[in-house]
């Protein structure tokens, strides 16, 4: 039987320990790219607080849909 005082193992979480949102801020251009983590192995994006309709695997992927985002608001609008 494991010691209820024992630590988790390296890596793991114990069930109690609650995730902590990683927040993460950067500028691109005029616009702020906003990574949160959601749960484990999810992460959203937000431009300007706009939150992107979709979820990413890792922090990276989602900061470059930040920074795509951010690029295609910077772009002047089509002519017709």
């Amino acid at each position: 039987m494991r010691s209820v005082t024992a630590k988790p193992a390296h890596g793991q979480r114990s069930a109690s320990a609650p995730l902590v949102p990683i927040v993460a801020r950067y500028d691109v251009g005029a616009h702020v790219v906003r990574v949160t983590r959601i749960s484990e192995g999810r992460y959203g994006v937000a431009v300007d607080e706009e939150e992107v309709p979709s979820t990413f695997g890792t922090q990276a992927d989602a900061w470059e849909a930040g920074v795509r985002e951010a690029d295609r608001r910077n772009r002047p609008p089509d002519k017709p």
